[in-house]
């Protein structure tokens, strides 16, 4: 996903809006994950709901929360 944003160039408000989009990304990747790969969605695809993933996209993702080094280090 690729987004243009013009940000005011004050360093104060640049961090500000950048570490919220760095949380709403987590938080949204998070909630795919527990959905989507492990939870009660797991057998549907969210590329119908969200149309900014591509199929491609979907299986690389979902491969690699499988992935058993990924779930050790959320593990740990």
């Amino acid at each position: 996903m690729q987004a243009n944003i013009e940000i005011p160039d004050v360093e104060p408000l640049q961090s500000k809006i950048i570490s919220n989009i760095e949380l709403k990304f987590r938080t949204f990747k998070s909630r795919l994950t527990s959905r989507y790969v492990f939870g009660d969605l797991k057998d549907e695809n969210p590329c119908l709901k969200y149309k900014h993933i591509d199929e491609k996209t979907w299986r690389l993702f979902k491969e690699s929360r499988q992935n058993e080094a990924w779930m050790v280090s959320e593990v740990t």
